[in-house]
Parts: structure tokens; sequence; C-alpha cells
């Protein structure tokens, strides 16, 4: 959450250099508010992706789905490994799926929410699983989904600005079609 402060603090103008806004300046409560919508769409699209996962790979009953699914990052790697591939899997696809998500929930400044959940995440990770993660296969993994969620986020929300700025943009007549 320290990330998101910045919004708020930072009295400097926060244009770039075409003069759109970066990220705006936001109340405390409305962070909070997508702070915890994100996280929740975090976790729900996880588990989601981490059942789909379990079956399409035949890991067994349902008795035998493991709820630290999210947070293990003690599996060894091997490809060979039906239940490592269903976390890597789940995994990436989470921030796949969420890349949208955070997008249209904070609609500005992608890359600080998902740094921020990302940062929670593996806090979350190191008390469920009581360590710290080692395993340079699980940070490549998530460092992975972690920059495609701050680049493409980041393409659509300046692909969604593009579009809106166009629209209050009036057509100059000496370049408008008719030669």
């Amino acid at each position: 959450m320290g990330l998101i402060l910045y919004e708020i603090e930072d009295d400097e103008d926060d244009t770039d250099a075409a003069g759109s806004k970066c990220c705006t300046k936001v109340p405390i409560e409305t962070v909070c508010a997508n702070l915890l919508k994100c996280l929740m769409v975090f976790y729900g699209v996880f588990y989601i992706a981490a059942s789909v996962c379990h079956g399409a790979f035949r890991l067994g009953n349902l008795q035998a789905f493991d709820p630290k699914i999210p947070f293990d990052f003690k599996e060894a790697f091997s490809w060979q490994s039906s239940r490592y591939l269903a976390r890597l899997v789940s995994m990436e696809s989470t921030y796949f799926v969420c890349t949208w998500a955070f997008a249209a929930i904070v609609q500005h400044c992608v890359w600080d929410y998902a740094i921020t959940i990302t940062l929670v995440h593996i806090s979350i990770c190191c008390a469920v699983m009581q360590g710290f993660p080692l395993n340079w296969q699980w940070w490549v993994t998530l460092g992975c989904g972690l920059f495609f969620m701050v680049s493409v986020g980041e393409m659509v929300l300046c692909c969604v600005r593009c579009k809106s700025q166009q629209g209050r943009v009036a057509p100059n007549p000496r370049t408008s079609g008719v030669t």
C-alpha cells in the first residue's frame, strides 16, 4: 500500500510528455477500496484457475485439492510433474486474467496496484508456508506474470485514454477527408 500513497501525497503535476494524466489523485478511501477489490479478484481468480488446473491435470479427487496452492512455493521444479505444471499454469493465468480485471477496476495506475498486490501475495506466501521462497523458478514465474500485468495493463489504459481523448477533439476541417 506504500506504493499507492504516491498518488495521494504527491502535489506535483502528474502529466506525462503527451500532456495526459498518468495517475490521478484519488482519496485514500477509494485507494483502499480498489486495493481490497483487486485482492479479492486476484485470489478469487487464483482459486478458480487452480481448481480448473487441478481437474485438467488430473491431480486426484476433490478431497486431494490443496487449499495452499496459491501460496505454495516449495514445489520442486519438474516439467514432468503435473502438480508443478498445474501451479505454474494457474499462477500465469491468474496474472493474465487479473490484468484485464485490474484495468477495469482501478482505471489508472495498474502498475501500482499490480506491484502492491504482488508484494502482499509474497508476504502472505511467506506467512502461510512459514518460510521465504528460495525457488528461483517461482520467482521467475511471478516476475513474468507481474511484468505482463504491468505492461499490458498500462497499454490497455493508454488505449482507453487515447480513445476517450479522440472523442473530445474536434476534427480539423482542413485535413478531414475531402481533398
